[in-house]
């Protein structure tokens, strides 16, 4: 998928629903803050996870997948697709929704696409833990779309285990390029504190 893709998908969400702003919160949301140069792990799916602002019993994820979904003429016309969701299927940081990325363009035709902050969106990965997830985030992190110490960082705000962040943390470490500034090296330490002691406390 690229950006003028994602454009198209916030533009036909917004239509279907007469709404002027919808939430893009899968993987393709990273086409909001980056639309160049991102490893191509990144960018295969031909899905965008679209949620409405406000969608309490769910009627608007229904409708997009109904009509802009997977199989439906939207689909199998372009080769993407939206798919509805709602609130509260992605764990994301406290405060997500302030960091937000508008995406507002000609071609979205007035509806305004917020996009989920990388960093948000790939503590949700991390959490979600699939292999395909995993893989996503571990190219943004070679590749320096992300940095170890935000993730981390931003994982201490969110709804999660010890176990999960223990995870979460080993993955980061594995994952990220050697050599980093003192600033990651330090969040780093402080993570692995914060999981000694956890231990010890329990």
């Amino acid at each position: 998928m690229n950006r003028d893709q994602l454009e198209h998908v916030i533009r036909a969400s917004g239509d279907l629903l007469q709404e002027n702003e919808v939430i893009i919160v899968g993987s393709q949301a990273i086409l909001g803050s980056v639309d160049e140069g991102l490893p191509k792990e990144v960018t295969l799916s031909t899905e965008v996870d679209v949620m409405a602002v406000n969608d309490p019993t769910g009627e608007k994820a229904l409708k997009i997948n109904g009509a802009l979904g997977e199989l439906s003429r939207f689909d199998q016309s372009f080769g993407y697709y939206a798919e509805g969701v709602e609130d509260g299927l992605c764990r994301f940081p406290e405060g997500w929704r302030d960091r937000m990325v508008r995406v507002h363009t000609p071609a979205t035709n007035g509806v305004t696409g917020l996009c989920v902050d990388p960093h948000d969106l790939c503590v949700a990965k991390l959490l979600a833990g699939r292999d395909k997830d995993l893989k996503y985030v571990a190219a943004l992190l070679k590749s320096g779309h992300i940095k170890a110490d935000v993730v981390v960082t931003r994982a201490r705000t969110t709804e999660l285990t010890n176990d999960e962040f223990e995870r979460l943390v080993g993955f980061v470490k594995r994952t990220s390029p050697p050599g980093r500034k003192n600033r990651s090296r330090h969040v780093m330490r402080a993570a692995d504190r914060i999981i000694s002691d956890e231990k010890r406390s329990s």
